[in-house]
C-alpha cells in the first residue's frame, strides 16, 4: 500500500514540473524567406539555449524559474527579442534582418607583390692574361687563361616583376706537377644584379638583366720543398700576386618553370640559360702583392660575351 502512494506522489510532482516548463516552437527565416539554420535561441541569463535546423525550425524548454525573455542572435543579423514566452501559443514565425552598422566601408588598400629568388650557376669567363707572360712565364699564364668557369649562388628579392640580386662565387684550379713549383690560381667573384621579368608565364620566364662583378684573381707559387733554407726563401721568394677586374655585363635570362620534384620549400624551380655582352669597367687591373700595390702596363683582355648555366628556386610575390 505505501509502495503504490510513493508512486503517486512522484507521478503528481512530475505532472506539476511538466505543468510549470513549457516548451517554444518557431521557425526563422530572413527578409526573402529562406530559412535561416544555427540560429542560437538563448532564455536569458541562463545557459538554456537551443539551435534552428536546417529547416530553421526551433524548439526550446522555458524554466519557469528564470526571466522568459528570450534572445535570438545570429552572426551578421540584428538580434530578436521575445517577452512574456509564457504567453505564446502555437508556432512562432520570426525574420531576421541583416546588420549593416559593422560592415567596413571599403578603401583603397596598397597590396605589394614581392618574392624572392635564389640561384645557383656556372658562370663562364673567357679571360686572356697574355700580357703578362714576359714576367709570369709560360706555365702560370697558360693555367690562368684555363680557368673560366665560376660556381656562384646569388640571392634576390622580386618587386612586381623587378629584381636586385648579390652573388657570390668561386673557383680554383692547380698545377702540381712541376718539379719545383706548386701553383695555384683561385678566382673569387661578386656581383651585383638587376633585372625585370618581361615575360613570365605558367612554363616560360624571359628576363633582360644587366650586372656589374667584382673578379679577384690570386696567382700563388710555392716551392714544393716544404723546408727551406732562410737564405733561398728570402732570395727567390714565393709568388703571390692578386688581380683585381670589375666587369659590367647586359644581356637574357630565359628559364623553363618547373612545379613538381621541388628540392626547397618554394612555389617553383627553374633550369636555364643566359648570355649577353660583357665588357670592362677600367682598362688595366688593379694588381697588389701581400703588402704593394704593383704598377704594371699589362691589361686583362676579355672576350666580349659571357654565357651561363643556372637554377633557381623562386617565390613569388603575393
Amino acid at each position: 500500500m505505501m509502495k503504490h502512494i510513493i508512486i503517486g506522489i512522484l507521478f503528481l510532482c512530475q505532472l506539476t514540473i511538466s505543468a510549470q516548463d513549457k516548451v517554444i516552437t518557431g521557425r526563422i527565416t530572413d527578409r526573402i524567406g529562406k530559412p535561416l539554420s544555427g540560429v542560437s535561441i538563448c532564455q536569458d541569463y541562463t545557459d538554456n539555449c537551443n539551435y534552428s535546423d536546417y529547416n530553421g525550425v526551433f524548439h526550446i524548454l522555458i524554466d519557469n524559474k528564470f526571466d522568459n525573455k528570450l534572445e535570438i542572435s545570429y552572426p551578421g543579423y540584428k538580434s530578436l527579442w521575445i517577452s512574456n514566452s509564457d504567453t505564446i501559443k502555437g508556432i512562432i514565425h520570426l525574420v531576421m534582418y541583416e546588420d549593416t552598422s559593422y560592415i567596413e566601408m571599403p578603401y583603397p588598400r596598397r597590396i605589394f607583390k614581392f618574392g624572392f629568388i635564389t640561384f645557383l650557376q656556372v658562370d663562364f669567363i673567357f679571360n686572356d692574361f697574355n700580357d703578362f707572360k714576359p714576367l709570369l712565364k709560360d706555365y702560370n699564364v697558360d693555367l690562368m687563361n684555363k680557368s673560366n668557369g665560376i660556381f656562384s649562388a646569388e640571392l634576390a628579392g622580386l618587386y612586381k616583376g623587378y629584381y636586385m640580386g648579390l652573388s657570390f662565387g668561386c673557383a680554383n684550379d692547380g698545377v702540381y706537377d712541376h718539379d719545383s713549383l706548386d701553383i695555384e690560381f683561385n678566382t673569387t667573384q661578386y656581383g651585383l644584379h638587376f633585372g625585370y621579368n618581361l615575360v613570365n608565364t605558367k612554363r616560360l620566364l624571359i628576363t633582360p638583366k644587366v650586372a656589374i662583378k667584382w673578379n679577384r684573381y690570386r696567382l700563388l707559387n710555392n716551392d714544393k720543398d716544404k723546408s727551406l733554407p732562410m737564405e733561398q726563401y728570402v732570395s727567390e721568394r714565393d709568388l703571390d700576386i692578386r688581380f683585381n677586374q670589375i666587369t659590367g655585363f647586359a644581356g637574357l635570362n630565359l628559364s623553363y618553370k618547373i612545379y613538381r620534384f621541388n628540392l626547397l620549400p618554394t612555389d617553383y624551380w627553374t633550369f636555364g640559360i643566359y648570355g649577353g655582352y660583357a665588357f670592362k669597367l677600367h682598362d688595366k687591373p688593379w694588381i697588389y702583392s701581400r703588402g704593394n700595390r704593383l704598377a704594371s702596363n699589362g691589361k686583362i683582355a676579355i672576350e666580349n660575351y659571357n654565357i651561363g648555366i643556372h637554377f633557381s628556386f623562386n617565390i613569388d610575390g603575393r
